[in-house]
């Protein structure tokens, strides 16, 4: 997935996200149409409705694994620095993955 692709895979969940309830746990229906509405990528084939779900799944794993850190360790997170994680915090972060 490029950063295009995800980034327009998030707009059409956001734009459908009150159907689904609680969790955004969407039914196969939703992802064949969410396929649909991405364009042909200029490399590889298109994606298809269980490219598109595994994808959300991914993103958002990886949404919940960076939200615990930031909000449940005290660390901070940016898209540019990730969690800065250096020498000076290695102990408390070394720490805090056990």
């Amino acid at each position: 997935w490029t950063d295009a692709e995800s980034d327009m895979l998030l707009d059409i969940i956001s734009a459908h996200k009150a159907s689904t309830g609680n969790g955004l746990n969407f039914k196969m229906t939703f992802w064949n149409t969410a396929a649909a509405q991405l364009p042909r990528p200029t490399k590889g084939a298109p994606k298809t409705a269980k490219a598109c779900k595994e994808g959300w799944q991914r993103m958002k794993k990886t949404f919940d694994v960076v939200d615990h850190v930031t909000n449940a360790s005290g660390f901070t997170y940016s898209h540019e620095l990730g969690a800065s994680i250096g020498l000076e915090n290695e102990g408390v972060w070394t720490d805090f993955v056990k």
